[in-house]
């Protein structure tokens, strides 16, 4: 009984969810069958579709007919029915105990048929519980019992669910008819059949696929199960260490695991435990469900070694005056001899992390850093000769550094006619530079300002000044931070000027004085930031227009002698100031004066043109 429990263990593990594509779900009771043709005999196989029909068929039995369709390639006109056995039902005899003696997957089949108990429990007391548990029983002997019969064709013959027929003849077609005996009223169950051609032997193909992993003392073997599922159901798998002579690996045959109809692509696997350090070949045959062995697979062949369990751990770490580090680090010795070696890692999060110092020995356990960089997160890596290796924790290496980084250089502002000013400057070179802190004065001398809460990451800013106000000038300096905020001084100011977007005032004339020979304008002005100059205009009595005498480019100008009169003529004068961004502002009030008359023996000046 221990060893059906066994058994029954392995067999939970690997029982598929349905047999020969039927699911248990299918609402029709039917026999299903299969066939194998051999050169010199015919083997059947049939089986219930689900629980009910499978207690009821191995209640009554089934009656198996062979009808012979054609005979040396010619149909006959009549299909020649033999019965081959009229009943054919489970039955306790002594071959059969022979046979569960024989062959332990026998006992499987024999314990869900005859047994009374099936390794199942109860789940408690009440009715229902019990009428569960029953339920569960009844489903459980029925798919254990089909598995085992699929793995032991002897007995499935031997209890009514096969059958060999060696009274074939040549090409030969037969239809062999599986009818069930159970009464109709008790339930109907479909008869099953299948058609065989007596020359089509079953061509038993390689296994497809094989391949191995290896690892620490393991092999895992994979290879395709859906390809071939239509002939095994089942693959034995042989192991070598010549590549020659091949035994089997256990005495039970391998199926896929019982998710397969979770994942119907899945390869089927087989995990075997070996030697580390040896090679070991591996071959694989499919076993059909009459126990027919298929070709082998190519083998294939490998080594297991033992995987690196030790990792690094760093013990110390301590920063030399030239801005570098010692690292030190243990090692499990014993576990040297797998490995290539140590790499140490960096990062500068401690997310990412890549090479900076890879080649050392497996006895080295220190390394020296001649410079830290911003990558101030470090590992140190046992490289393994074979699978994975491993990485000591994270240590952060950030030495004290109190050095500033270099004053910010080429620093320029622009001010476009919106009021935005666009600065620019050279991009610093320092490796541990964060950003930037821009400052801005109003007048020139000043104290400047940060005008950021945070620093500035890129080489670029865009400032914005009003244009409406006195000041024509903005200054602005700019410093460099470091990772650890150490800040540089400041940039040389620079000065941006506003546009001249306002016009300046108008001048006011305050005399007009006639002199001999001249008349001398004087007036007043504003003191506008961009004012560049003056233009003086001009008409005389009897013109209707002014007319522009004369342009002072010079903003302290405040008065003009006009030498092109003519004596004793009136002439009225205006003053119109203009800045540096050519802005004009209006017209000063017209001021009204008449010229002097000539001295004698003056020389009166040339008429005007």
């Amino acid at each position: 009984m221990l060893a059906i429990n066994r058994i029954l263990l392995f067999l939970s593990i690997l029982l598929p969810v349905a047999a020969w594509g039927q699911s248990p779900a299918d609402s029709i009771p039917s026999i299903k069958a299969r066939a194998e043709v051999h050169r010199d005999s015919i083997m059947l196989r049939w089986l219930a579709s689900d629980t009910r029909s499978w207690e009821a068929l191995n209640r009554y039995g089934v009656r198996l007919e062979r009808l012979t369709i054609a005979r040396g390639g010619v149909a006959l006109e009549q299909p020649e029915v033999k019965t081959l056995s009229p009943e054919l039902k489970p039955q306790e005899s002594d071959e059969l105990k022979q046979l569960v003696a024989k062959y332990p997957l026998g006992s499987i089949i024999a314990q869900a048929i005859f047994g009374e108990e099936f390794e199942v429990s109860m789940g408690g007391k009440s009715g229902i519980a019990r009428a569960i548990a029953l339920d569960e029983q009844r489903e459980q002997r029925y798919l254990f019992s089909l598995y085992a019969a699929d793995l032991c064709f002897p007995v499935a013959k031997e209890i009514g669910w096969g059958w060999v027929d060696t009274d074939i003849q040549p090409n030969a077609r037969y239809l062999y008819r599986i009818t069930p005996l159970v009464p109709e009223k008790e339930l109907w169950v479909e008869q099953g059949g299948v058609f065989v051609v007596a020359n089509d032997t079953a061509r038993l193909v390689a296994p497809l696929s094989l391949s191995v992993t290896f690892a620490d003392g393991t092999a895992l073997l994979a290879w395709d199960y859906n390809t071939l599922s239509y002939l095994y159901s089942a693959y034995v798998v042989e192991r070598s260490d010549d590549g020659v002579t091949f035994t089997p690996t256990s005495d039970l045959p391998v199926t896929r695991l019982a998710d397969a109809n979770i994942n119907p692509n899945a390869p089927i696997s087989y995990l075997d435990s070996i030697p580390t350090g040896k090679r070991f070949y591996y071959r694989v045959a499919g076993i059909t469900p009459f126990g027919s062995q298929g070709a082998y697979s190519t083998a294939v062949s490998g080594i297991s070694y033992p995987s690196l369990t030790a990792t690094p751990f760093i013990t110390e770490s301590s920063f030399d005056r030239r801005g570098g580090a010692l690292l030190s680090w243990s090692f499990d010795a014993s576990q040297e001899e797998r490995i290539t070696g140590f790499s140490i890692l960096h990062s500068p999060d401690d997310s990412q992390y890549t090479v900076a110092v890879k080649g050392l020995s497996p006895t080295d356990r220190q390394v020296h850093l001649a410079k830290l960089s911003r990558n101030i997160y470090y590992r140190v890596e046992a490289t393994a000769k074979h699978g994975s290796s491993t990485q000591s924790l994270s240590i952060l290496l950030q030495p004290v550094d109190s050095i500033p980084p270099a004053i910010p250089q080429g620093l320029k502002a622009q001010i476009d006619s919106l009021g935005a000013v666009h600065l620019t400057w050279r991009a610093n070179t320092d490796n541990d530079l964060y950003g930037y802190r821009l400052y801005r004065g109003l007048t020139r001398g000043e104290e400047l300002i940060p005008i950021t809460d945070t620093a500035i990451r890129d080489n670029r800013f865009t400032d914005s000044v009003g244009l409406d106000n006195l000041n024509s000038r903005v200054y602005y300096a700019i410093t460099a931070l470091d990772e650890r905020y150490n800040q540089s001084g400041l940039s040389a100011v620079t000065e941006a000027i506003k546009p001249n977007t306002i016009p300046p005032t108008a001048p006011a004339i305050t005399s007009v004085e006639a002199q001999e020979g001249k008349n001398l304008v004087t007036w007043v002005a504003g003191r506008d930031p961009y004012l560049a100059g003056f233009n003086i205009l001009r008409r005389a009595g009897n013109d209707t227009a002014f007319t522009q005498i004369a342009q002072l480019a010079d903003p302290q100008s405040n008065s003009y002698t006009d030498s092109q009169i003519s004596t004793g003529a009136s002439y009225e004068y205006q003053v119109q100031a203009y800045s540096s961004g050519g802005l004009r502002s209006p017209m000063s009030p017209p001021s009204r004066v008449k010229s002097k008359l000539a001295s004698k023996g003056s020389v009166p000046p040339p008429p005007l043109a």
